[in-house]
């Protein structure tokens, strides 16, 4: 997964190269839209084993550059179909958005459906801003947005971003040094046990809920491992699937 994703970002990074570079000339009305996340570099991953209700929305930061708004600017996005493989009924897009006036950033929201075609493979859902006589692209490395989805368990990024640290420099990720610990499959499934006890769905903006959950399940950890038959059948410890013990780092 982690090398097809790669491959498709140094793709990317070619194709933008090999374009002629953009000229944003600031003058008249002209708004520049792009996204926040640069798309040589960056992509976002979903899979529907942690979201049960069969929809993710999504909620996409954007930036503008160019005229400043004195007034809300219209505008639409859709999908690259050179690179997108995800099957258009499985993706809904606003019919338009809106950068808000006196605002450089803004976000826009979509939503992603299930579908059986997500169990064999892993789809793409390339997003692009529409031009039009006022709002063009911006820079082309932010011109386009990259979504992966599936129905396969994989590592979320809310679990591996950088988004920890101190004095405003982010260093660790928050969900493994505070929370969950180290990845794994197996306490993956098990933390979305936890959520589906109570119907909640995670994507990993609500650190009271990470916190929640994380003490549920080291609290079912520790009751397995501590149960006598446990530990008299040979099942406790619980281990990954790497033969490693689950240890979260979770206090409270």
């Amino acid at each position: 997964m982690k090398k097809c994703i790669l491959i498709l970002l140094v793709g990317i990074s070619i194709l933008i190269a090999c374009n002629e570079e953009k000229i944003m000339e600031y003058s008249g009305n002209t708004l520049y839209v792009y996204f926040a996340a640069d798309a040589t570099k960056d992509s976002t991953t979903f899979t529907f084993q942690a979201y049960p209700s069969g929809e993710i929305h999504v909620k996409i930061p954007m930036k503008s550059n160019g005229v400043w708004l004195t007034e809300d600017r219209e505008f639409t996005v859709s999908a690259d179909e050179r690179f997108t493989t995800l099957p258009s009924e499985l993706y809904v897009l606003p019919e338009k958005c809106i950068f808000s006036k006196g605002q450089a950033e803004d976000t826009i929201e979509i939503t992603l459906l299930n579908g059986a075609v997500l169990n064999e493979k892993t789809c793409r859902l390339m997003l692009k801003v529409d031009e039009t006589e006022f709002v063009k692209e911006g820079d082309n490395n932010y011109s386009r947005n990259i979504i992966l989805v599936s129905n396969k368990l994989e590592c979320p990024q809310w679990w591996t971003v950088l988004d920890g640290g101190y004095g405003g420099t982010p260093v660790f990720n928050i969900a493994e040094y505070l929370y969950l610990g180290e990845y794994s499959e197996t306490k993956y499934k098990l933390f979305l046990q936890m959520l589906a006890e109570d119907g909640v769905e995670f994507d990993g903006q609500d650190k009271l809920i990470l916190k929640k959950y994380s003490l549920r399940l080291k609290r079912y950890i520790e009751e397995y491992n501590s149960d006598p038959v446990n530990i008299a059948n040979g099942t406790a410890p619980l281990k990954d699937e790497n033969g490693n013990e689950l240890v979260l780092p979770v206090v409270g």
